[in-house]
């Protein structure tokens, strides 16, 4: 059996929140995670194009720089980055065989085995140690306090960005109860930052570090960001200064300013860098499949708005960006996903909806998200098979000269970003 076989055979056991998995594995391992420097990042949006930003800036600070993000959107090794780099087919190899065996060691102590998801973090750990790296950017892979990634005793840093509702029948019903799982990878005596936009998740946040000893920054308190023209202003946290972005598109402020915030945070800690390489690391940051113009002409969008906070923001840019355009719409969602919120976020600029089915054992029924974007009033057709939804779709855009955009899952963004750019076959290990 392939590596890649036996690490989607652990998928079967899904999700499993709690540390003790995550540690016994980590165990027979030799523990590589302990002697990482980490800056561990949570949140319902925003996570990975945070992640992203602060990973640029230390590789353009001159820091060897491991990012560890999920899901990934075309091929498993992207979710493994070094410099930018993904981690080779080689290297994941050796490193999943390896994590595999000790998955069957710890399965005799625990009487379980370990998760899929568990398995891929101790491959980033144990590679990351193989590999030296100065720093690790570490995103939570769901919630915080439970999560596998949460398994760093002492990051040097934790960010928190925005949290929505989202995973309700696992984290909480409430905003307050999902901020208090993400505030669940706070640490005393770590530095941390968070921006939030809900006052009962800064009310948690703040609560958590308050009775830990954490010493947090809060956005609008501590420090602040506006947009300007090609960029945005900042003060606070000992920095008053603007910064211009002229490539930065206005959705990305949040992110980016949350990430100044964690740079300010570490230069207290003897983080070397100056403001020059902000600007410079700032613009040279990409993140796939997130606003992601693909194509010009025809116009072809991908971003993995899976939530309502999502795809308020993506709607907001679309009639900014595009004012007056209405788009072909391609989108499926998981079985956990708020899909009706987002079609009623989605309808004013769409002019058709294909719904369609991601490939996961997850995937919400086609039938089901039909019926929620006829309840928006937006014309809608259902093809559940993502490929032929997509053969559809362009052939509609040809037809029509409307813009495309593909949204609502990252699985159904990869694929499709896969079939577009004409990456088959990347993820083949």
């Amino acid at each position: 059996m392939s590596v890649s076989s036996r690490l989607e055979s652990l998928e079967q056991f899904g999700w499993r929140f709690g540390l003790e998995s995550i540690r016994a594995l980590l165990s027979e391992l030799g523990n590589p995670e302990q002697s990482l420097k980490v800056i561990h990042v949570a949140g319902s949006n925003g996570k990975g194009s945070t992640c992203a930003f602060m990973a640029s800036f230390l590789k353009h600070a001159g820091y060897k720089t491991g990012l560890y993000t999920s899901p990934h959107l075309c091929d498993i090794r992207e979710r493994f980055r070094i410099n930018g780099t993904w981690i080779s087919p080689s290297d994941f190899n050796r490193h999943a065989k390896r994590v595999l065996d000790a998955c069957q060691k710890a399965k005799q102590k625990l009487k379980h085995s370990p998760t899929h998801f568990e398995a891929l973090t101790a491959i980033a750990f144990s590679w990351f140690k193989e590999q030296k790296v100065d720093w690790v950017v570490l995103e939570v892979g769901l919630g915080g306090r439970l999560d596998a990634t949460n398994v760093i005793q002492n990051p040097a840093l934790t960010l928190i960005t925005p949290v929505s509702l989202e995973h309700q029948n696992i984290l909480g019903k409430t905003i307050a109860k999902i901020g208090r799982e993400k505030a669940g990878i706070l640490k005393p005596e770590c530095a941390a930052a968070t921006v939030q936009t809900h006052p009962d998740a800064e009310r948690m946040i703040t609560k958590k570090a308050e009775e830990i000893g954490a010493s947090l920054l809060v956005g609008g308190r501590d420090f602040k960001f506006k947009k300007i023209k090609n960029g945005f202003r900042w003060e606070g946290a000992g920095l008053t200064k603007s910064f211009v972005f002229p490539n930065l598109p206005v959705y990305q402020i949040q992110n980016a300013g949350l990430a100044l915030a964690g740079i300010q945070c570490l230069r207290t800690l003897g983080l070397t860098g100056h403001e020059q390489l902000i600007q410079k690391s700032f613009n040279a940051m990409r993140w796939p499949g997130r606003v992601e113009i693909i194509r010009q002409k025809p116009l072809t969008v991908l971003d993995g708005a899976h939530n309502p906070a999502a795809a308020k923001v993506l709607a907001d840019f679309l009639k900014k960006k595009y004012p007056g355009k209405k788009w072909i719409v391609l989108n499926g969602f998981l079985n956990d996903k708020d899909f009706g919120s987002v079609a009623q976020l989605l309808q004013p600029t769409t002019a058709l909806s294909i719904v369609t089915e991601p490939v996961s054992n997850r995937a919400e029924k086609g039938e089901r998200v039909f019926e929620a974007w006829e309840k928006a009033g937006t014309r809608t057709l259902l093809v559940r098979d993502w490929g032929q939804a997509l053969g559809l779709a362009l052939k509609k855009q040809g037809l029509s000269q409307f813009p495309l955009l593909i949204t609502g899952s990252l699985y159904l963004v990869g694929d499709c970003r896969k079939e577009l750019l004409g990456l088959k076959g990347l993820a083949q290990i």
